[in-house]
């Protein structure tokens, strides 16, 4: 540098160089030289001091001046150390200086010294001089940015055009858990949480890769596997490197727990946690609104507790508080997430059920919950139990808006208290039908476990011949029997399918009850073939068991274990029942039809889709509906249509039995028509097996 600076002519003590030692330096843009001597005079200058550092300053020799008056430094004091230490054995480092410039602005300069000239008293300091003001500016700015990037609460990140990260402040350590080191050159996909919409990222992209910001709350997850919530604003910038990605996270996990305590006390009960009566007004508009668009059924329940008044007096607040709770589980755990459920009482709760079948579901859901909340509850070494009301409204029936709900429910629960009933519908009939219901269901459920129900079988013979009626019974031409359940009800008397098959259904017995008709039909054969009789048992399934998967199995177990062989056991189904997944049960049917059970269809010409038995299941018998039959004495055009399907039934290889005959002139008809078989009062009643046995005879499908 210095080689640069001093002319080879300008040694020390030549004449050149006493004159003005730098007069022959050429002068650089922006550069300025001078020689200083040991008290701070200006002893030399380069002719550019006038244009860099203000007028006359190229003179600075000439008029005597120092250090301090050509710069006019803000901190004389830095100057004058700095002159101070130049002249020591080893020359100081540079001096970044704040000045004043020409317009009376803030001019910053850089001072160094390469060296020093001449020797003795003559010696003299080389001082460079260069103005710096912009880059200085610039490095501030870069400095403050840095400092306020380390200083910012908010996490701040950079991502290369990949999404992946190129730099982190200190707030993203802090509010993520990772380290720069953990994160730089990976994607900032490692932050997802996994619980945003799948197309969350795409959307992102799209927006950002289209010149726009884009802008979210985002659920991440931190490095120790926790969940924190940020505002997140992510901006594209163009750099000279390619697009760049700026995202600024803000963590707002605190002010999110605040939102939802304070949401939790305005909308939830503080001590069951259970919705309160504003958080169950303002859901109800949801509800009611979808069930008048689907035309379905809502309810209203009123559950009012009794004693709680009363233990929190005897045993203490904390007791019943305890209760409390206990009940609130009890209810939530019988109730659907569709439910909503609320405490809006010391003692009261409402639940609010959603598209509900009819009202016999709503009476199954009541009984669901009373039996639930009538259990003891062990509290504190002690077994408490309270007693309940329930009162329920029917939307639309009863009511169509939420306060009109309310108070039918209102009216139905004080009924149920005067009249000591576990629930009351606000429709006085709805409530006698319930009851009788769930009683006649407590019946059922006695008599299950103590094996009331019983078989009776209703014969079936051939319309061959000259035999008909109790005569052909006599002579053994009974080719197969119906089994049908029959229940002796200690109060009621002997009920039949029709009265308890549709509470077996809606309370879920009936799959229970069907394989036991097959168990007990397949043994009952068993014992009749060992008498010589040859013919079939039909037993009635319902579409619940036809969907059971296991029906294979259990009929193929029935089968073996009783030894019987193909054609002793049929099964009939309904045309409602069939049809509901006509490719589903014509797979079943195939199933159980490769193990030798016959298929019957009942009910036969009473649907709309009669046909499509034919074409879709394997069928050995159609049974000619009992109303059907009896439009033989009407007489054309009833009579066309049977002879017609019993035309069809023979071209697919099944055979027809007519149900329903009571009459010798529907058998003539019949028998006439190309009938096979016959069933009906006209033949026998349904009886029990001890009773009226098959005679011998009989003969397969």
């Amino acid at each position: 540098m210095l080689v640069l600076l001093v002319h080879p002519r300008l040694r020390p003590g030549s004449k050149a160089a006493a004159e003005d030692p730098l007069s022959q330096v050429p002068a650089l843009a922006r550069t300025v030289y001078c020689l200083v001597d040991h008290h701070g005079l200006i002893r030399s200058i380069t002719g550019n001091a006038r244009r860099v550092l203000g007028e006359a300053c190229d003179r600075a020799a000439e008029l005597g001046l120092n250090m301090r008056e050509l710069l006019q430094p803000d901190e004389r004091i830095a100057l004058e150390n700095w002159l101070g230490t130049a002249w020591l054995p080893e020359l100081p480092g540079p001096l970044l200086l704040a000045t004043r410039g020409p317009d009376a602005g803030t001019r910053w300069l850089e001072l160094n010294t390469p060296g020093r000239v001449g020797r003795g008293e003559q010696e003299t300091l080389l001082v460079e001089i260069r103005e710096v003001t912009e880059r200085t500016a610039q490095s501030r700015e870069l400095r403050t940015l840095a400092a306020a990037l380390e200083g910012s609460a908010d996490a701040i990140y950079l991502l290369d055009e990949k999404g992946r990260v190129e730099y982190v402040n200190g707030a993203f350590v802090r509010i993520t858990g990772y380290t720069p080191d953990e994160v730089v050159g990976r994607a900032a996909s490692l932050l997802a949480s996994g619980r945003h919409r799948a197309d969350f990222d795409a959307r992102m992209w799209e927006t950002l890769r289209g010149g726009d910001p884009f802008a979210a709350e985002v659920q991440n997850r931190h490095a120790d596997g926790s969940l924190y919530t940020v505002d997140l604003v992510i901006t594209p910038v163009v750099s000279e490197d390619g697009m760049r990605y700026v995202a600024v996270a803000r963590d707002i996990t605190a002010r999110k727990e605040l939102e939802r305590e304070v949401e939790d006390l305005a909308y939830y009960d503080a001590l069951t946690g259970l919705a309160n009566h504003r958080l169950l007004r303002e859901r109800s508009g949801q509800v009611l609104a979808l069930a008048r668009r689907h035309g379905s059924m809502a309810a209203m329940m009123h559950i009012d507790m009794h004693r709680l008044r009363t233990l929190n007096a005897q045993h203490g607040r904390g007791v019943g508080d305890e209760v409390l709770r206990l009940i609130a589980d009890r209810l939530r755990q019988s109730l659907r997430e569709s439910d909503t459920l609320a405490r809006v009482g010391s003692d009261e709760f409402l639940v609010l059920l959603s598209e509900v079948a009819d009202d016999d579901a709503v009476a199954r859901v009541v009984r669901r919950l009373h039996l639930s909340i009538s259990q003891p509850y062990a509290v504190q070494g002690q077994s408490i139990a309270l007693a309940s009301h329930i009162g329920l409204a029917l939307f639309p029936r009863d009511a169509d808006t939420f306060d009109g709900l309310l108070e039918c429910a209102e009216t139905a629960v004080r009924r149920a208290a005067q009249t000591a009933l576990s629930f009351e519908f606000y429709e006085r009939d709805l409530s006698i039908a319930a009851h009788d219901r769930m009683s006649l269901e407590d019946d059922m459920q006695w008599a299950w476990e103590n094996g009331q129900f019983v078989l009776h079988y209703q014969p079936i013979i051939g319309a061959d011949g000259q035999i008909v009626g109790a005569e052909a019974l006599a002579r053994g031409r009974v080719v197969g029997v119906e089994a049908l359940a029959r229940w002796p009800h200690l109060e009621r008397g002997m009920l039949g399918p029709n009265e308890f098959i549709p509470l077996a259904e809606k309370s879920g017995r009936i799959l229970s009850l069907d394989r036991w008709a097959i168990a007990t039909a397949a043994k009952q054969a068993a014992v009749w073939a060992q008498q010589g009789w040859d013919g079939w048992i039909s037993i009635n399934l319902s579409g619940r068991t036809l969907q059971d998967p296991e029906l294979p199995g259990y009929m193929t177990r029935m089968l073996s274990e009783h030894d019987l062989g193909r054609g002793r056991i049929a099964i009939e189904i309904s045309e409602a029942t069939a049809m509901r997944d006509p490719l589903a049960t014509a797979r079943v049917l195939d199933t159980l039809r490769d193990l030798g059970v016959l298929i019957a269809i009942d009910n036969f010409g009473v649907g709309h889709a009669s046909l499509a038995y034919l074409k879709l299941f394997p069928v050995d018998l159609l049974k000619l509906d009992g109303g059907t039959v009896r439009g033989i004495d009407r007489g054309g055009r009833e009579q066309q249509l049977i002879e017609i399907m019993i035309s069809l039934a023979h071209r697919i290889g099944a055979k027809v039995v007519a149900e329903g005959v009571e009459a010798d002139s529907q058998m003539e008809w019949l028998k006439a028509a190309g009938c096979d078989y016959i069933q009906g009062h006209l033949i026998g009643w349904p009886a029990p097996a001890h009773t009226a046995p098959p005679t011998a005879g009989g003969g397969a499908v």
